[in-house]
């Protein structure tokens, strides 16, 4: 066997375990290697211990050894292009000999072809499916638009103070010229102190991304397969970094720094009375415009997640939630035939349902919110297999008769399983949910219908059941076909154990006597289905959590960014303040003013933040679980929130101005 890096770290790192022995399903295997740590899997996120020989997968699983089984359709060939060989090319050529074994092996080849997929978009399909990758991409997208987002109002924000403290340098800069430094000179200055304060705060927020990374990892809900994410920066990221705080200095540093290399002595003195006067339009105002209508949009982004958060949490997924445990396990990997494992799966859902706190106990083939069952591809019966639209595909579930009294999946029409059924080596009868009754067969009964699975025996429906959520909380509704199951079907079987109250506790019991049966079967999965949920409810809470992160966060900048321009904007105009006081102004007059000013910018920054967040919203309609991307709830909501920080913002400076004493004042520089 090769063993991944990170499990050979994990069972110690010796420096020595080239040759060393490793016992895998009862069976000895030699370590002949390890892989480096940049290499993970083929797959995204689902990265593999180990990896055996093909050849041997016989002697480690003997009752999945599928290598000589012609209708077996798991495997994937993984390969490299010649130079020189298009994607088309290779296609071309992988058709030509797909043809010729159809002709070889008609009985099992018929109609099937080969699909050459670049290992990038495989990777990304994996998780979920062909069209995944776009969802993938969707969501970073939206995490990276949101951390640009903020990156934009905190630098802003330091725009803004560099700029504020520009003006109070001017005339110590123009002192600087008068006396013969260049103007380069002084751009140099200002600028690497801007790239040194860029730069610290982007040390800074690498060493925040470690350790936000690991936690991040440690929110997310355990899983029905182990999943493997690194969420560390690595050396790309760290240049990344690199690159954006050298930017983000020069950018937001050169305005500050070109505006103080102007001064002129003279000019300055001249301009002072009048550079703050309250019709002047400065580069600090704009910035405090982009930074509220910014962080509008991050609000509403993260209200909308919030809500879809709360929706999904509604949501019901059509089947029981509450007292109903999960015990997930494999027969095959401990070694047991067919004949075997269907002993062994009957003594024990006797032994769980004769206990006084289970009302139920059912097997299935997969889990409802987990990673679903086995997709196959399904024919109706009264219609030919090349016909329009008669090659659709299905996902495959075997389950025990009282399967959907125990999950709580009301039987629309027909009716159960019997045990007979389960008898059959082959199924003769199905029951499909109500989503493929009413697609497949339209405006039919599907009640009675037959239907068959590529190149296998005819299926009757023998009842219609409702929809379940199998993948998401958020998904239309998927094709499901139920099969009776015989014996334990490939890649294990899950026991659903309904108890009168405490299923965790009962969940222990069924453990224990599974142990009893044979402690070296392994359990793939246990939990309560109230603790399953909540890895289905995970990507809404962690988007809602997230963004709502980012939107505090801009909603703090942005404050801030507003009462620091106030607050430079009162010291700036003390002088014309208290003229205005000494000339009779009231008290309410002064601070209308110096509000009206604030908040005319705010408003200005809102009618953006909602032109912007009208749009781009939109975007988000395929994350949010039954929420409007426009809602009015939400926009008007935020809206008013921010509308309110802002006027606190402003309210401090203003309330200031007003105690200023007009003597006091008329002597300020």
């Amino acid at each position: 066997v090769v063993l991944a890096h990170r499990f050979w770290k994990k069972l110690g790192a010796d420096q020595n375990v080239i040759g060393s022995a490793l016992t895998l399903n009862g069976r000895r295997f030699t370590v002949v290697g390890v892989a480096p740590a940049s290499f993970t899997g083929t797959d995204v996120g689902v990265g593999p211990d180990l990896w055996v020989p093909m050849s041997m997968r016989g002697w480690v699983m003997p009752a999945n050894d599928w290598k000589e089984n012609r209708r077996a359709l798991m495997l994937n060939v993984i390969g490299r292009l010649r130079p020189g060989v298009s994607i088309e090319q290779a296609q071309a050529q992988l058709k030509t000999i797909a043809r010729q074994l159809e002709q070889a092996y008609p009985e099992f080849n018929k109609e099937r072809s080969v699909s050459l997929v670049p290992l990038e978009k495989a990777k990304s399909e994996s998780l979920g499916g062909p069209g995944n990758e776009n969802g993938l991409r969707n969501v970073s997208i939206l995490f990276l638009a949101a951390a640009g987002s903020i990156l934009l109002i905190a630098c802003a924000n330091v725009a803004n103070l560099l700029l504020a403290r520009a003006t109070t340098r001017q005339r110590e800069m123009a002192i600087r010229l008068s006396l013969g430094a260049g103007r380069g000179r002084i751009i140099r200055q200002l600028l690497t102190e801007s790239l040194l304060l860029a730069l610290l705060g982007g040390l800074g927020g690498v060493v925040l991304a470690y350790w936000l990374g690991d936690l991040l990892l440690a929110l997310m809900p355990p899983t029905p397969v182990p999943l493997h994410l690194d969420a560390q920066p690595d050396g790309r990221v760290l240049l990344f970094a690199l690159l954006l705080a050298l930017a983000s200095g020069v950018i937001f540093g050169i305005a500050p720094a070109w505006q103080t290399s102007r001064s002129n002595l003279t000019q300055e003195l001249r301009e002072r009375a009048t550079s703050n006067a309250p019709g002047r339009w400065h580069l600090r105002n704009l910035l405090v415009v982009a930074q509220i209508g910014g962080s509008l949009l991050l609000l509403i982004g993260s209200g909308l997640f919030l809500k879809a958060f709360h929706t999904a949490q509604a949501i019901k997924p059509g089947f029981r939630a509450e007292n109903l445990a999960l015990l997930s396990f494999d027969l095959h990997l401990a070694g047991y035939d067919q004949a075997r494992a269907k002993q062994v799966m009957r003594e024990l859902l006797e032994q769980v349902r004769s206990t006084p706190q289970v009302r139920s106990a059912d097997l299935g083939q997969s889990i409802p919110l987990g990673f679903g069952g086995m997709g196959r591809t399904v024919f109706a019966e009264e219609r030919p297999s090349n016909a329009e639209g008669n090659r659709k595909f299905a996902n495959v579930s075997e389950v025990t008769p009282g399967y959907f009294g125990t999950m709580a999946i009301p039987l629309l029409r027909g009716r159960a399983f019997l045990d007979r059924d389960c008898e059959q080596a082959m199924p003769r009868v199905a029951i499909v949910n109500e989503a493929m009754a009413r697609e497949f067969w339209p405006g039919q009964d599907a009640l009675g219908r037959r239907f068959h699975f590529f190149q296998g025996a005819p299926v009757e429906v023998v009842a219609i059941v409702q929809n379940v959520k199998l993948f998401s909380l958020g998904e239309d509704a998927t094709w499901i076909v139920y099969l009776p199951m015989n014996t334990q079907p490939q890649g294990g079987v899950t026991m659903f154990i309904h108890t009168a109250a405490a299923p965790g506790l009962m969940l222990g019991e069924a453990h224990r006597m599974l142990r009893r049966f044979d402690s070296h079967i392994p359990i793939t999965y246990e939990k309560t289905v109230e603790k399953h949920l909540a890895f289905a409810l995970w990507p809404s809470w962690m988007g809602a959590v997230l963004l709502g992160a980012f939107g505090v966060l801009a909603l703090v900048l942005a404050s801030m960014g507003v009462y620091g321009v106030m607050a430079y904007t009162v010291n700036q105009r003390t002088r014309e303040l208290g003229i205005r006081m000494a000339l009779g102004a009231q008290t309410h007059q002064v601070l209308a003013l110096v509000l009206q000013q604030g908040m005319t910018l705010a408003a200005i920054g809102l009618g953006i933040g909602l032109l912007l967040a009208l749009g781009c919203t939109r975007l988000l309609g395929a994350l949010l679980y039954g929420v409007n991307p426009s809602d009015p709830v939400v926009f008007c909501g935020v809206t008013a929130i921010l509308a309110v920080a802002a006027f606190a913002a402003c309210y401090f400076p203003a309330r200031r101005a007003v105690k200023i004493d007009p003597v006091v004042a008329l002597r300020f520089e």
